[in-house]
């Protein structure tokens, strides 16, 4: 006999409270009855990136401030009581288990942490004049707002991309870190808000680091990999490095480095004081080992900074891949010349217990159920953890790389000053996330509307432009709906490649126009006749399933399954369709009131998943992963044997 009532939703309350975390924020907090000042730990918890970089983990502290009364009462003041704050470890998602509308909504809490600096960061040949140090925060969901020692350093908006502020006010003994964090999300936001297409969790969902600088800084890498063919042919390695001056006085310093084998000589240069170099060396692979989901060989790519003396003063470590990814004129996505027909999921970073401040563990296990499905790619709404970006990489996975301009209202692709976030919003994931191989696309955004008017179309023009202009390497694309009766899109000429978000036989998009799953084929192929020249993807199915029951019943674990083998079974007679994604990996929290198209619905959580919220794989999961693995999703390499 079929459950008629999801339980889900009551085990999870349940389970928190069982483990003491129904409280907003008490998933690791106790009272600060005493707290100690310690230096923070050398090293990342990923690898990409400066030397000199140390973890501001251990015991921070929190408080929550919902009625938004810190600022007046001078809580990022230098004051060492401890009286309201409670002991919590970073990253923290303040509201974590708590999945009330409230919650959801928005709120306000403080960070802080008093540290020491740490000893023999800087070698002995650099002066305390030209020390410096720089904080950076992976990810603070939404608004921060940050102080060291009760002097502002500064503020940032966006979550999902890093930022960095340099510590100005440091001193000898404790220094006290505070941050205010802001959740309340706004229409015009990335994503917008109040609530939108997932849970709003606020706080320091990354990790936050610590980075010393000698003299200069190297802030950023760029690295983009040419082949002129697959087979016999050198490789051109292009990097583009920023060295910053945070002193009050000029440095000359030199940069050089290697990319495998290859030497790479950047010169010299002299840098004024709160200037930044942008050096630029190339170098030549004779016989290039081509990265791909089937072979991810990686090449170690080092950098040293060294004074006019020619003594070391930093360096730069990360891990690339050469490999070429392109649309060809068919309309086909190509790596190293090989036709791609990937297999993969959506996935959204997110945990009962933790909500999104996902620790090391967390993020493995999402990526090793991805590996078990047999997906060579992951999308998300918004940039990935640099720990799963890195796992990518390794383990040969692609990334749908998408910003999170998601669902967005037309009336602000027409204003300026929001058109200039997006846009800053894409270039930092470029240069932030363009050093992985496993990036194979930029998205510039998800579900707008279907119907494309002027704004929209100067918006994906002016995204597209700019990707493409900051990495030529890669394609530019968009997740888009659409229904019978929506005309080809003019607007999307611009893009390489459109991902169609497929509902069919779930959703009635269009007045009906998706009822029935078996218009799905028909449909696809008008997209192919609208787009020939792009490569075409399906960047989203799924369907939702929260109990046993008939195969009939939408909603059922049973209904799910056959759901998921009939569209598979669709794409798999579309030899010009370049993937499929399912959405979504697991279950998640969306928002209240969430019904997702179940007449069971379970709200606030999403159960499209193929792992449901406890990390139980659904009955789905086998049939997805056999017809996964079934497929043939990139061509063999020139020279290898067929199948």
């Amino acid at each position: 006999m079929a459950v008629r009532r999801p339980l889900a939703a009551a085990l999870a309350v349940c389970l928190l409270a069982a483990l003491g975390l129904a409280a907003a924020g008490a998933g690791r907090a106790r009272a600060a009855t005493a707290y100690r000042a310690t230096a923070p730990t050398p090293g990342a918890l990923y690898r990409d990136g400066q030397t000199g970089r140390y973890l501001l983990g251990g015991t921070w502290l929190y408080r929550g401030d919902p009625r938004d009364v810190g600022l007046r009462r001078g809580w990022w003041r230098d004051d060492s009581a401890l009286a309201g704050w409670r002991r919590v470890t970073v990253p923290n998602a303040f509201n974590a288990g708590n999945f009330s509308p409230a919650s959801d909504a928005g709120s306000i809490g403080w960070y802080r942490r008093d540290f020491v600096v740490p000893r023999g960061a800087f070698p002995a040949y650099v002066t305390a004049g030209d020390q410096r140090w720089i904080v950076r925060f992976e990810s603070v969901n939404y608004r921060a707002t940050v102080w060291l020692n009760g002097h502002l350093l500064g503020s940032h908006a966006g979550a999902y991309l890093p930022f960095e502020l340099d510590l100005s006010a440091l001193r000898p003994g404790v220094n006290r870190l505070i941050v205010r964090v802001d959740s309340h999300r706004r229409a015009a936001d990335l994503p917008p808000g109040p609530g939108g297409g997932w849970w709003n969790f606020g706080g320091l969902l990354r990790e936050v680091y610590l980075r010393a600088v000698a003299r200069a800084d190297i802030s950023t890498v760029q690295v983009r990999t040419l082949l002129g063919c697959f087979t016999g042919c050198p490789a051109q390695i292009v990097e583009q490095v920023s060295v910053r001056n945070p002193t009050a006085a000029e440095q000359t310093v030199s940069l050089s480095g290697r990319y495998g084998p290859a030497r790479l000589d950047f010169g010299t240069a002299r840098i004024a004081p709160g200037a930044t170099w942008t050096a630029r060396a190339k170098a030549r692979l004779a016989d290039p080992d081509l990265w791909s989901p089937d072979h991810p060989h990686l090449y170690r790519n080092a950098l040293v900074l060294r004074d006019a003396g020619g003594r070391r003063l930093g360096g730069y470590v990360l891990y690339s891949g050469v490999r070429s990814i392109a649309v060809t004129a068919a309309g086909r996505l190509v790596l190293n010349g090989r036709l791609l027909n990937v297999r993969g999921v959506s996935l959204h970073e997110q945990d009962l217990r933790e909500g999104a401040a996902l620790d090391p563990a967390h993020l493995r296990r999402l990526f090793g159920w991805a590996r078990a499905l047999g997906a060579t790619m992951i999308r998300a709404h918004y940039p990935l953890n640099p720990q799963l970006e890195e796992l990518a990489d390794e383990q040969g996975m692609l990334l749908w790389s998408e910003i999170p301009v998601y669902q967005t209202n037309s009336r602000y692709l027409a204003q300026p000053a929001w058109v200039q976030r997006a846009h800053a919003y894409l270039a930092q994931n470029i240069l932030v996330n363009g050093v992985h191989p496993s990036v194979a696309i930029w998205s510039i955004a998800n579900e707008l509307a279907s119907t494309a008017d002027r704004s929209e179309a100067s918006y994906i023009a002016g995204a597209a432009a700019l990707a493409h202009r900051l990495d030529p390497t890669r394609p530019v694309g968009m997740a888009v709906k659409g229904w019978p009766g929506v005309p080809c899109q003019r607007a999307y000429a611009p893009l390489d490649v459109i991902g169609f978000n497929d509902y069919f036989g779930w959703y009635d998009a269009g007045g009906g126009g998706t009822d029935d799953r078996d218009a799905l084929s028909g449909y696809l192929d008008f997209l192919r006749s609208c787009y020939p020249t792009k490569a075409l993807m399906v960047t989203e199915f799924g369907f939702e399933a929260n109990r046993s029951g008939p195969v009939e019943e939408r909603g059922t674990y049973q209904f799910q399954a056959n759901a998921a083998a009939f569209h598979l079974d669709v794409f798999a007679t579309k030899p010009w369709l370049s993937g499929a994604l399912y959405f979504a990996l697991q279950d998640f929290a969306v928002g209240p009131g969430w019904g997702g198209g179940n007449p069971w619905p379970d709200p606030p959580f999403h159960h499209k998943g193929l792992v449901d919220l406890f990390g139980a794989r659904k009955p789905a999961f086998s049939v997805v992963a056999a017809l996964f693995h079934a497929t043939r999703q990139i061509a063999p390499a020139p020279g290898s044997p067929g199948p």
